[in-house]
């Protein structure tokens, strides 16, 4: 089979690439590197040329919503429209596990995801939508955003972080299954639910550094619905992959 991966130099894009082709299957690597430029469409259509699925793991750094929102629009609509003339049977987007109702300030990213769900689905590929939680490397990119000092303010929040590992093998399971529905949609998520400041801890502690977390309050309705537990798992999301504590062991061996 050949499949399309967006994003397919990210994080999650390279370990989908890796297990395609660890199964055989031909992989096109949708990037500006390939000479593709995903938000203006540049150079998808030839990309496409016999192409069965596409795996959209793209993603953005910028938090601002008009960005963000922007972006994965751009994205997810080139990615529709020529998905559709190239007969690709299936879109599966990588999503995040309780996005709605949530955006604006520090959470505008979910704003764009929540306009990539949308214009995926008002396409007319089949999609599948697979939310995830946050990945157990969170806690290291939080201290790599905000750790100045020994001082790192920790938002109050509830996670049930997922081995990245086990999310890039159910988007692989999607993109090679025959599409029976229109739109498909799947939540998963890590075994256990955890403090964010208690993996900070544990992440700074294996990477062998000094770090006082101080969990603090963020104000508005979106903080406070994280602090109540909307990123945890959604009721019927599929628990996968192992523990926090099994990964960073993973990650830092000597740690």
């Amino acid at each position: 089979m050949r499949v399309a991966v967006a994003g397919g130099t990210g994080l999650v894009g390279t370990k989908v690439v890796d297990r395609l082709r660890a199964q055989g299957h031909e992989t096109v690597v949708l990037s500006r590197s390939e000479g593709i430029d995903l938000t203006t469409g540049d150079g998808l259509a030839a990309a496409l040329d016999g192409v069965t699925s596409i795996v959209d793991a793209t993603s953005l750094e910028s938090t601002k919503p008009a960005d963000t929102v922007a972006f994965f629009s751009a994205v997810a609509g080139h990615l529709q429209r020529e998905g559709a003339a190239a007969g690709v049977r299936r879109i599966v987007t990588l999503s995040i596990v309780g996005i709605d109702g949530l955006g604006g300030g520090p959470f505008g990213h979910y704003d764009g995801k929540r306009a990539q769900e949308a214009t995926t689905e008002a396409g007319e590929v089949p999609t599948a939508i697979l939310r995830a939680t946050q990945f157990h490397g969170f806690a290291g990119q939080l201290i790599d955003w905000m750790a100045k000092g020994p001082l790192l303010p920790c938002p109050t929040q509830p996670v049930q972080t997922v081995d990245v590992d086990a999310v890039a093998d159910e988007l692989v399971a999607l993109a090679l299954e025959a599409p029976v529905d229109q739109h498909v949609h799947k939540d998963v998520a890590g075994p256990e639910k955890r403090l964010l400041a208690d993996l900070v801890r544990a992440t700074a502690k294996a990477r062998g550094r000094r770090l006082w977390v101080l969990p603090v309050w963020l104000p508005g309705a979106t903080a406070r619905r994280v602090r109540q537990g909307v990123l945890q798992a959604s009721p019927g999301a599929k628990v996968i992959g192992g523990t926090f504590e099994e990964w960073l062991a993973r990650e830092h061996p000597t740690g």
